[in-house]
């Protein structure tokens, strides 16, 4: 059984009943297509013997529940963490802490990849999940008894999850291996606005120059600011590729702006200043602070020939550890390693499997054979 909770008083009351946990499960239910912030739509909690679906939408103040998410003595569990933990930063200004977060801790156990929810019970419990509302507006009201029935199974299964995970981490040593991955999750940083970076994701930026990169950075960096002030999705104030176009052709007046693709009388008349205010602010950046876009140069043939052996080396250890070598590591990942001459591939868990056979293996103290049918790594010493 669980409840629906949409009063004060019956908040404060599921509140006083789980404030005392070690460990709560937390999911969230929320809407951002037509908005730059997600709108917090329901949150689902499971704690010991209590289950509810909270809806913010009719409550006026959730400084009590978010108390709970922020008390450092309660860990906080969660399949796929960052959106949640996001939209919960957005709501009391604080990243709930220590967390667990079930889909990394999946792959070092070998279950899965990036694992879905529904794919991970399946595996783990052998419960299949519906799928009938995973298209639900969460926003509407009133919520039905079968979407209420979806949402609570997110954190129904979630809890009897987690000590079996939790449990299967203990027993190979590997408890602390997610540590580093639940961190990143819980910096603020992660979740605040940085427009000054967001130009690295517009597409298409890979036609432009240097110079105009520097353009494109002031606009991108623009559009994202004046997203959030109007809590509105980026591409409803300005598409990616009218940011392209006035990076490239870098219109001198409002007329020449009006005449770019995609770019409607409106929004000409509303943006032209600030566009072009944008657009001599990038040309007159000094060069030396242009921004820089690292291509992924084509490997040689000989620094190719060495990732591909570097991969073998990552299978075989991960075969060790009974886990998939694309949770440790892509060739991709393995070329930059080489190409920025870097010694290690990580510092987490990851490189903690691999790093220092990699490094017996370029130093040519290891070598892989074969032996009884099978690849190995073989000691020269």
């Amino acid at each position: 059984m669980y409840q629906f909770i949409d009063s004060q008083e019956a908040l404060t009351e599921f509140v006083n009943n789980i404030r005392l946990c070690e460990w709560i499960v937390i999911d969230t239910e929320f809407i951002r297509e037509k908005t730059y912030y997600p709108q917090l739509c329901l949150i689902q909690i499971a704690a010991d013997e209590h289950l509810a679906c909270i809806d913010p939408i009719a409550l006026d103040d959730l400084s009590e529940l978010y108390a709970v998410f922020n008390d450092t003595k309660v860990t906080k569990v969660f399949h796929a963490a960052q959106q949640d933990l996001e939209i919960l930063y957005y709501g009391s200004g604080q990243v709930p802490a220590p967390i667990f977060d079930t889909q990394p801790a999946a792959s070092i156990l070998g279950i899965g990849e990036q694992i879905g929810y529904a794919g991970l019970v399946e595996k783990v419990l052998g419960v299949s999940l519906a799928k009938a509302e995973s298209r639900t507006d969460w926003s509407r009201r009133p919520l039905s008894k079968a979407q209420l029935e979806y949402a609570i199974d997110d954190v129904r299964y979630l809890q009897q999850l987690y000590p079996i995970i939790t449990e299967k981490l203990k027993k190979g040593d590997r408890l602390d291996w997610p540590s580093r991955d639940f961190k990143r999750l819980t910096d603020p940083a992660t979740y605040q606005l940085n427009a000054r970076t967001r130009w690295q994701k517009v597409k298409g930026l890979q036609h432009l120059k240097p110079q105009q990169l520097s353009i494109l950075r002031e606009l991108a960096a623009w559009r994202e600011e004046e997203a959030a002030e109007r809590n509105r999705p980026r591409r409803w104030i300005i598409g990616d590729e009218v940011l392209v176009d006035l990076a490239r052709i870098q219109p001198a007046n409002t007329n020449a702006i009006a005449e770019i693709r995609g770019v409607s009388p409106d929004q000409a008349k509303r943006y032209a200043a600030v566009w072009l205010a944008g657009i001599e602010a990038g040309r007159k950046a000094p060069k030396e602070d242009w921004p820089v876009m690292k291509r992924q140069q084509k490997p040689n043939p000989s620094t190719d020939a060495l990732a591909e052996m570097l991969m073998l080396v990552i299978r075989l250890e991960a075969e060790k550890q009974g886990i998939t070598a694309s949770a440790i590591a892509s060739k991709k990942q393995v070329v930059s390693m080489l190409q920025d001459e870097r010694e290690t591939l990580s510092d987490d868990w990851r490189g903690g499997l691999v790093n220092d056979v990699m490094m017996q293996v370029r130093k040519g103290e290891l070598v892989l054979g074969v032996a009884g049918g099978k690849a190995q790594l073989i000691s020269r010493l």
